[in-house]
């Protein structure tokens, strides 16, 4: 039977584990070729490969960014897909394939991209050649779908229509969160003891601990705000600079928690006023609103500018010193006015089930043209 969804992504990403499930949990008929390996910072659960909408394939890893699917081709025809929905940027030597596919059996493809409008990558020979190619597959898609309106901006920018540009709104697993929350325990994380709440205004920090995080810079905001404030470091990195770090915040109020599960975040969110993110890393502005949690953050990568309504679902800071008085300006009140308006916006626009319906319907619809 022909597949009417064949996506392609180099890996099973864990922060997209919940999306795949619900298009499997609503019947879509679809099929997913990625690598199950884990590789740098990416996890991969290990019931992974017992999936049965993920086909097999050989893998070539080329360091941790790059994978290459040989046999690409010949899965597409043996799939026989309405539409290939295919991750961008790295993902297009695989692209290629694709492109070759699509026109010789009149096919479909989609470009499933962040677009890092965000970053200069330089004008070298190699970065000339892949952005000619990049461009290439941009042009020939049937549809690009963006990660946010910071996408819609880079891809015009790069003479891309806008009618043919679909903003997805990439979020977390909402549906997870919900379940998770109604089921939490409202006790105090047991690592902050039993005498620490009311004491201090908690902040949050969930992430990856590495260099663009910018995570340094929490350690001067701490300085600034004083000792009525406590930081929650819940992440996990490489041991020099997860030291590095330590002796950084060494004279301010936080503690490290480590790598925690998703579906154990509840405890530390629910202690938190709002929720900090000086880098990069845009889904942990959704986690944090999923969870009705406000967001204090700087330039993430681009999902702040939907998501960070100043003074309603957090503040978009200039500096260190504009993020101290923003926060010392707020009371309790204030924290929880916006954590409930920060829900409602994540809800409301940037689900799951809003982020599959755009999928679907664009992807196997009719596509709307001026």
């Amino acid at each position: 039977m022909a597949t009417d969804i064949f996506i392609v992504q180099r890996y099973y990403y864990n922060f997209r584990e919940g999306f795949f499930e619900y298009l499997s949990d609503k019947k879509v008929n679809f099929k997913l070729v990625n690598s199950l390996s884990p590789r740098g910072k990416v996890k991969v659960h290990d019931g992974a490969g017992k999936l049965d909408f993920i086909v097999k394939t050989p893998v070539i890893h080329i360091g941790k960014s790059y994978v290459i699917f040989p046999f690409l081709f010949f899965s597409l025809i043996k799939s026989n897909p309405r539409v290939i929905i295919s991750e961008g940027g790295q993902n297009t030597v695989n692209n290629l394939q694709i492109l070759l596919y699509s026109l010789l059996f009149n096919r479909r493809y989609i470009i499933w991209d962040l677009g890092k409008g965000y970053a200069d990558f330089g004008n070298s020979l190699s970065r000339s050649i892949y952005m000619f190619f990049y461009r290439l597959l941009l042009r020939k898609a049937y549809l690009v779908y963006g990660y946010h309106s910071q996408s819609l901006v880079y891809f015009q920018s790069l003479g891309i229509r806008e009618e043919k540009i679909i903003v997805l709104n990439n979020t977390i697993d909402t549906r997870k969160i919900k379940a998770v929350r109604s089921q939490a325990m409202t006790d105090p994380p047991p690592e902050l003891g039993t005498g620490t709440n009311g004491k201090y205004t908690y902040l949050i920090f969930v992430g990856s601990l590495v260099d663009n995080k910018n995570i340094e810079s929490l350690a001067a905001l701490m300085r600034k705000l004083g000792e009525k404030y406590y930081l929650l470091i819940v992440g996990d990195g490489k041991p020099g600079y997860r030291k590095k770090l330590e002796e950084e915040f060494s004279d301010v109020n936080h503690i490290f928690l480590g790598y925690k599960k998703s579906d154990t975040l509840a405890p530390y969110y629910s202690i938190a006023s709002f929720s900090v993110l000086p880098g990069l890393g845009g889904l942990s502005i959704n986690q944090s609103m999923a969870y009705g949690v406000p967001v204090i953050c700087r330039s993430a990568d681009g999902a702040e500018k939907d998501l960070v309504k100043n003074n309603e679902t957090g503040y978009i800071y200039r500096d260190i010193d504009d993020a101290a008085e923003f926060i010392k300006s707020k009371k309790a009140a204030d924290w929880e006015s916006m954590g409930e308006k920060a829900e409602q916006l994540l809800y409301s626009g940037h689900s799951v089930e809003s982020m599959m319906e755009k999928f679907i319907s664009h992807g196997l619809g009719k596509k709307q043209t001026k």
